[in-house]
């Protein structure tokens, strides 16, 4: 019994610091006790809640969000485009900023093993991925022959998320004396 006790002393004794010592090791600290926040007050009623202000303002506040959201959604669909950029692997772009020439070889080997490509557009840097609408097609038919070089591509363009995608329609070597066609 004795020995029960003396074990559970030393259990309760060294659990507060080993807590401290984990907590510490993972960059934040422990004192064995809980903070109790104390509830927040109620709101107060908004004035004109008894004659109906305040729901109508909720309600416009509504409906103005779901207009916002309808406009994201058409805005996704940016249109028909004509982009003059360069063909890269999008993943040594972004990471190591590799393209070019001397990165032509690499950004094909990628291509060939399974990386979608996409297009640097020259004038804003902006990132294109390449995209189509259909299960299974490749989208780096007709790219892949370009890799490195500049380009005229045309396609529809659509933007989701933050991220920006082309459907190529054409793609074609792209000269400084040639006008591009929005």
């Amino acid at each position: 019994m004795k020995t029960r006790m003396t074990f559970a002393l030393l259990v309760l004794a060294l659990v507060p610091s080993w807590m401290t010592t984990r907590a510490a090791a993972q960059g934040t600290a422990t004192t064995g006790t809980v903070q109790v926040t104390p509830p927040k007050p109620a709101p107060a009623k908004a004035p004109g809640a008894a004659t109906g202000k305040a729901t109508a303002k909720a309600t416009t506040a509504k409906a103005t969000t779901a207009k916002a959201t309808k406009a994201e959604g058409a805005a996704a669909k940016v249109g028909p485009r004509s982009i003059i950029g360069e063909v890269v692997d999008p993943a040594c772009w972004i990471v190591n900023g590799a393209k070019g020439p001397s990165h032509k070889e690499c950004a094909i080997a990628c291509a060939k093993a399974g990386q979608v490509l996409a297009i640097v557009e020259n004038k804003t840097q902006k990132l294109y991925m390449v995209a189509t609408d259909k299960p299974g097609e490749d989208p780096n038919k007709g790219l892949i022959d370009y890799v490195g070089q500049t380009v005229l591509v045309k396609g529809r363009v659509y933007s989701r998320g933050g991220a920006t995608g082309i459907k190529v329609a054409s793609v074609e070597p792209y000269s400084p004396t040639a006008v591009p066609t929005e």
